[in-house]
């Protein structure tokens, strides 16, 4: 027997935690088949899950992920794992298809999920909340990534300083930024503070700032505000640059931006275009 506890709900993802009540014997099911796609983090314990004729143990250090209409065994030895789901309700199944169920920590995905259960604990901030969901679906379906994992207290300190910097970029979109004197901010130096932005956050820091400007644009477009307004007021100095980079981003020119009216859209203010 399952026990769940609903911990956050939106119209993009619902966050549970799962565990077996101590008090209730717990028997696996021959199988079991998913109904939902999800991303589940390993707070303590762990179990097998079989899946396509192989075999896999999650730990804490791993992401399990689920795919709609995939049939999964598990096996438990003494039922004392602790998990929490990330269930997303309008995942693309498809891009799945081939996704093994088991995916192994890097820096990044590490990262995410500390940021995740973070505001879980924290604030419930619907907005962030699912924006670091998304951000943590990307990256289980990311191959790539270093092999080189960080100790635990060095990830720390590098995420405590890479939030930092993503704060003065979300806050001060409009202020013109240096590599060198952003890293400097937050006590690092450039290019060693661009590698590890990069890796942590699957995005270099000027591009996380072109993204953050575009969507600040986006929402204004959405109030009514005109153009060159929303062009000058999120920190562009060129209005044809503001205009092909918002093409590249929405797939329209900011004069005709219509923001998505379903609620299946990520965030309807978010570029869906790589700015690369």
């Amino acid at each position: 027997m399952l026990r769940v506890q609903p911990l956050f709900d939106s119209a993009l993802v619902s966050i549970e935690r799962i565990d077996h009540p101590a008090d209730i014997p717990h028997v696996d099911p021959p199988e079991e088949m998913s109904r939902t796609c999800s991303i589940n983090l390993v707070e303590r314990g762990g179990f097998a899950v079989r899946h396509r004729r192989r075999r896999w143990i999650v730990g804490t250090d791993d992401l399990f992920v689920t795919v709609p209409g995939h049939v999964y065994r598990y096996d438990h030895d003494d039922a004392t794992d602790v998990v929490v789901a990330v269930c997303f309700k309008n995942a693309d199944a498809a891009r799945f298809a081939n996704q093994p169920p088991v995916v192994r920590a890097t820096n990044r995905r590490t990262y995410l999920r500390r940021r995740l259960v973070a505001h879980l604990q924290r604030d419930a901030d619907a907005l962030a909340i699912d924006s670091i969901a998304g951000e943590l679906l990307v990256g289980a379906l990311d191959a790539g990534g270093s092999d080189r994992l960080c100790r635990p207290a060095q990830l720390d300190w590098y995420a405590s300083r890479i939030d930092l910097a993503r704060q003065i970029l979300d806050c001060n979109y409009a202020t013109p930024h240096t590599l060198c004197r952003l890293s400097r901010t937050v006590g690092m130096s450039p290019y060693h503070f661009a590698r590890v932005f990069r890796e942590l956050t699957g995005t270099p820091p000027h591009r996380y700032l072109l993204n953050r400007r575009l969507a600040i644009a986006a929402e204004r477009l959405r109030a009514g505000e005109s153009v060159t307004a929303a062009c000058f007021a999120v920190g562009f100095q060129s209005l044809s640059h503001f205009i092909h980079s918002f093409r590249r981003a929405f797939g329209t020119s900011p004069s005709r931006y219509e923001p998505p009216r379903s609620s299946e859209t990520q965030t309807s203010a978010r570029p869906q275009r790589s700015l690369s």
